[in-house]
């Protein structure tokens, strides 16, 4: 298993359903967060067992998914609710390519890049980033004019994310 303590600082994207997400979850994420309310994120993980997955390697959850948990905090239990709105198997980011095209960016395309961060919430303690169908829409039509070959794949990912009705989540 690949826990907090293996984790590498390369840029992972994933297609999100921002929609159920916003609708559910997001209205009280902040308030449980700044709380360190770990029941209230594991009762929503049991709730929602068939549709979470370890965010270390994709796999489906099994009622004593709580036994992965290495810190047990609430960002951990927040990481495990998380997935129910992307695969953690589906990786489409830059894997360490971003650092060096990172250094090169103006700060607003670095936002296009990333997404933006959700107060509180940092499971990885390197950086989470979420993006709207909307935003994945500009921030694609906005790094689509950098020659960066990796960026182009990262551009179609976000232009069939969008298409599809789905936002990004980025995360380190």
């Amino acid at each position: 298993m690949l826990g907090l303590k293996n984790m590498s600082f390369d840029h992972k994207a994933f297609e999100f359903d921002w929609q159920a997400f916003s609708a559910e979850m997001l209205p009280w994420l902040n308030d449980v967060l700044a709380a360190n309310d770990c029941k209230r994120l594991a009762a929503f993980v049991d709730a929602n067992i068939v549709a979470c997955r370890s965010p270390y390697d994709g796999e489906l959850l099994s009622p004593s998914w709580q036994e992965m948990l290495e810190t047990g905090d609430a960002q951990e239990i927040a990481d495990f609710a998380l997935t129910k709105y992307y695969d953690p198997s589906l990786d489409h980011g830059l894997g360490d390519a971003w650092a060096e095209l990172e250094d090169a960016l103006p700060a607003s395309m670095k936002i296009a890049l990333l997404g933006q961060a959700l107060p509180h919430f940092d499971p990885g303690r390197q950086g989470s980033y979420f993006s709207t169908p909307a935003d994945a829409t500009k921030s694609g039509a906005l790094l689509n004019h950098i020659e960066f070959p990796a960026l182009r794949e990262y551009c179609n990912f976000l232009e069939r994310a969008s298409g599809n009705g789905f936002g990004v989540y980025v995360t380190f």
